[in-house]
């Protein structure tokens, strides 16, 4: 063998070696937010659920009810309650919860039942791309689950 064709074999192998780190950091990465957004829709449900089983909606208080299950406070900058069908928000706040080092942003939201219509509640579980604390923009990542009750 020439000193031209270990070079090539050496350059060829460097290559396979970098391009399927590159794709194993890319798979991961994926996995990753996918694991968040599955987080995500779960807390969205559990606090969706537990909201719908109190039977007055504005005195629904997530802290109190799952302080000793997950680290959630209150007082956060979370996302926005819809603007339609004049929603109102829960105790006028978001709630910060942390899970498996991940910082996810809650907004509850409802409508109160009427005459014709049952209660609306609404609930966006939003989280950042580097899953970093911080203020969420409208580029992040959102779950939003609805129901009525």
């Amino acid at each position: 063998m020439t000193l031209i064709e270990v070079m090539v074999s050496i350059l060829l192998i460097t290559i396979v070696v970098v391009a399927a780190l590159g794709a194993r950091y890319v798979g991961v990465k994926q996995a990753r937010r996918a694991d968040a957004y599955n987080t995500a829709g779960r807390i969205a449900l559990l606090l969706l659920e537990g909201w719908r089983s109190t039977g007055i909606h504005s005195a629904y208080d997530p802290v109190t009810r799952f302080s000793g299950q997950m680290t959630i406070t209150d007082g956060a900058s979370g996302p926005a309650a819809p603007t339609d069908l004049a929603f109102t928000t829960l105790n006028n706040t978001s709630y910060h919860i942390v899970q498996d080092n991940v910082n996810y942003y809650a907004t509850l939201a409802y409508v109160d039942e009427t005459a014709d219509d049952p209660a609306i509640l609404h609930v966006t579980v939003g989280f950042r791309h580097q899953f970093e604390a911080g203020a969420l923009a409208e580029t992040d990542n959102f779950v939003r689950l609805t129901t009525y009750d």
